[in-house]
């Protein structure tokens, strides 16, 4: 079994990778990367099976840097180890795709369960926080005030507008999203400006993290 640890804390490698020893035995091959740029070189590997991701390494920004892996690498198990425990950002992140989100604070035997889980029996881990207790059930906690008004203004958007915005979410780059909707990559960017200013945000990562949650409930 060949797993990509991925953080630029060389403690917090560290303790990943006795999490992961703990989880599978001594015979796995450990990839050990810095930064979004090491992981995008490596996570190519075929014969990869697990990636356990920082989402505050050098390059990531955030769930941009997860939205970008999880496009060129749509088959490897991606699962972010994080100190960001919001449920916002566990619900966007995965909208995205990942097969898990386990916070940095959880204990080394409980993480060390949730990473051979998702690796052996293919299931989904999120903190128990986000779903009541159930660290597996995807049921969505009941829509927040600010989620509601962030309701109303993903309502406000042309059907243009949101088809670009479930682009967004799903991570695709502006090129694709012409191709996909037949129109301009310039209208594209038209759209995606017009999409940050009704939504009151200021980058498409904050639309993925505040928008996400409320069309995935």
């Amino acid at each position: 079994m060949s797993i990509l640890i991925a953080d630029d804390h060389p403690l917090f490698r560290e303790a990943l990778k006795d999490v992961v020893l703990d989880a599978f035995g001594r015979s796995v091959q450990l990839i050990e990367c810095t930064s979004l740029a090491e992981v995008q070189a490596a996570i190519h590997d075929d014969t990869l099976e697990l990636a356990l991701l920082d989402l505050n390494m050098p390059g990531m920004h955030g769930l941009q840097g997860i939205a970008l892996l999880r496009e060129s690498a749509p088959v490897v198990p991606l699962v972010i180890v994080s100190a960001d425990e919001r449920s916002e950002v566990v619900a966007a992140a995965l909208q995205l795709g990942v097969c898990g989100f386990i916070p940095k604070s959880t204990p080394r035997q409980q993480m060390a369960d949730a990473v051979r889980r998702i690796a052996e029996d293919g299931e989904i881990y999120q903190p128990a926080q986000l779903s009541g207790h159930d660290t597996n059930s995807l049921t969505p906690l009941p829509l927040s005030m600010e989620q509601q008004t962030m309701r109303s203004r993903i309502a406000s958007l042309t059907k243009q507008e949101r088809c670009v915005l479930d682009a967004i979410i799903a991570g695709k780059p502006n090129k694709i999203v012409a191709i996909e909707l037949n129109i301009a990559e310039s209208t594209v960017k038209a759209h995606v400006s017009a999409i940050l200013r009704k939504l009151e945000v200021s980058s498409r990562t904050q639309a993925v993290i505040k928008a996400g949650p409320v069309l995935g409930g």
